[in-house]
């Protein structure tokens, strides 16, 4: 095993813990699949500013630009370094 291991959790962890980045106001680094094309799309120090559980999504905000993103829970397959599975 290397020293850079995390150990994969699962996605109703990941958005508890989304929840709690939201609550905390701490910065968030997620890779996910962009719906269409497939590409992966990765924030970096990223805030959390709101979640629909029933719609299975969260939106994030740019603290350097103010872009605001919405991201599908169910296309997020990396959280803070952590491989999500279902």
């Amino acid at each position: 095993m290397t020293k850079d291991y995390k150990k994969p959790i699962h996605l109703t962890e990941m958005k508890k813990q989304l929840d709690i980045a939201k609550i905390r106001a701490q910065l968030v680094n997620l890779r996910c699949w962009e719906l269409k094309s497939g590409d992966i799309i990765e924030y970096r120090g990223w805030l959390v500013i709101g979640s629909h559980w029933r719609g299975g999504t969260h939106r994030l905000k740019n603290p350097v630009n103010g872009q605001i993103r919405m991201v599908r829970d169910i296309t997020i397959f990396e959280f803070m370094g952590h491989e999500i599975y279902l």
